[in-house]
């Protein structure tokens, strides 16, 4: 399990980074596109169109990280009234439908469409569309990894009598 913790926090960490750095330069070019805008009255199609993209990417990155985080929206009233096995059995079959689901939509679907969109040119930047559509396979490969963690930490945590994230089973979580 450690091997599945560095990697984890490894994936965090790059996750975090190529967050922080993504909204650094959405950031400037907003700021340019605004100067050229409203200062110079020259907009300038560049910065609009890349900091869109930016933005695709960035909010992938963040879903992957919430996501492997645990710190998605979820809804727990009903799931602390569960019993402890109950609660790591529904945690296990809610991870395995994501994997599931993100194998086929995200990553193989993905794949395909940017693979179809690869001699799509985009005006603006004149760059294949398919840079775009890549964010979609590629966060799904890490919401991959962390829905097998998931999987793996619900065991364990139950196991030690322990609830998600290392809350003690007492109580609600």
């Amino acid at each position: 399990m450690k091997a599945l913790d560095a990697i984890k926090n490894v994936l965090n960490k790059i996750l975090e980074i190529l967050g922080t750095v993504t909204l650094g330069i959405m950031t400037v070019l907003v700021v340019y596109q605004v100067i050229t805008r409203y200062v110079f009255n020259a907009p300038s199609p560049f910065s609009e169109a890349l900091s869109q993209y930016l933005f695709v990417w960035m909010i992938m990155f963040g879903s992957a990280y919430v996501y492997g985080s645990r710190e998605h929206l979820t809804i727990d009233l009903l799931k602390d009234k569960f019993s402890p096995k109950l609660n790591m059995i529904v945690e296990v079959i809610a991870n395995v439908c994501l994997f599931a689901f993100i194998l086929l939509v995200c990553v193989y679907g993905g794949w395909k469409y940017t693979a179809s969109q690869v001699n799509r040119i985009d005006p603006s930047l004149h760059i294949s569309m398919a840079i775009l559509y890549t964010s979609v396979p590629f966060t799904g490969v890490i919401t991959l990894y962390y829905a097998v963690y998931n999987c793996i930490s619900s065991i364990r945590d139950y196991q030690q009598g322990k609830r998600e994230n290392g809350d003690p089973l007492g109580g609600t979580a």
